[in-house]
C-alpha cells in the first residue's frame, strides 16, 4: 500500500524478503526430509513421494491408506490432495508411530488418523480405501498387498515403493495374483552436493515404483 503511492526512478530494483515457511502453515507438497521427524533415514525422498503421489492420482473425499508409514511424510502430503477424505496411517512400531502424530500435529494435517498396528491384521480396523501406498512391508509385502486388493474400492489403485529387486517382483506376483493391472516406473535420484571448487552431483538409491489398477 505504501509503495503503490511513492514515485521511483527508472530503472529500479525490487528486492522481495520472503518469510519463512512456519510450521504452523499447513503442509504442502515436497517437504523436506528435514522438515520431518524420522529416524535412520526411514522417510521416503521428496522426489520419490512426488511421483507416488501422482501415481495414485489422488481426489478429494478419497479414502488412503499409507502402510508401514514411518515418518508419516506420505500421509501428509497425501492429506493435501483428499481435502474432506480420510488418510490412515498404519505404523507398527511405538515410536515411529508417535513421530507420525508429532509431524501431523507439527503441520496441522488433521485429515491423518494413525493406527499402531501389525499388518495385514491391523487392516481390519480400516475403511474400505481408494487408494493404498506401501512404503514398508518386508517379508509380509505379499500378503499385505494380497488383503489391501481384496478392500479396495471400485477403480481403486494400489502403489508400492520397493528398493530391492525381489520386493519388486514380490508386488508385481501379488498384485497380479489378485487381478490388478499393473505398471512399473525405476526413479534414480541425484542432488547437488557442494566441493571446494564447484559441486556435484551424489546419486540416492534408485527405487521400483509398483502400481496396481482395478480394471474398470
Amino acid at each position: 500500500a505504501e509503495a503503490a503511492v511513492q514515485t521511483f526512478g527508472e530503472p529500479n530494483l525490487v528486492v522481495v524478503d520472503t518469510a519463512p515457511v512456519k510450521d504452523d502453515a499447513g503442509p504442502y507438497l515436497g517437504l523436506p526430509e528435514t522438515h520431518i521427524t524420522h529416524e535412520r533415514g526411514l522417510i521416503t525422498k521428496s522426489e520419490v513421494r512426488a511421483v507416488s503421489l501422482s501415481k495414485l492420482q489422488l481426489k478429494p473425499q478419497m479414502v488412503v491408506w499409507d502402510l508401514g508409514a514411518g515418518s508419516g511424510a506420505v500421509a501428509i502430503e497425501a492429506s493435501v490432495l483428499v481435502s474432506g477424505g480420510r488418510v490412515c496411517a498404519v505404523e507398527r512400531d511405538k515410536n515411529r508411530a508417535e513421530q507420525i502424530r508429532a509431524n501431523c500435529g507439527k503441520w496441522g494435517a488433521d485429515g491423518v488418523s494413525v493406527f499402531e498396528a501389525d499388518l495385514p491384521a491391523g487392516m481390519e480396523a480400516l475403511p474400505d480405501p481408494d487408494r493404498v501406498f506401501i512404503g514398508g512391508g518386508g517379508k509380509k509385502l505379499a500378503a499385505i498387498i494380497d488383503c489391501a486388493a481384496r478392500r479396495l474400492k471400485a477403480d481403486g489403485i494400489l502403489v508400492v515403493n520397493a528398493v530391492l529387486l525381489e520386493s519388486m517382483q514380490s508386488a508385481v506376483d501379488a498384485m497380479r495374483a489378485t487381478g490388478l493391472r499393473t505398471d512399473i516406473t525405476q526413479i534414480q535420484i541425484s542432488r547437488s552436493r557442494p566441493m571446494p571448487t564447484g559441486e556435484r552431483m551424489e546419486a540416492l538409491n534408485p527405487v521400483w515404483i509398483v502400481r496396481g489398477c482395478l480394471e474398470s
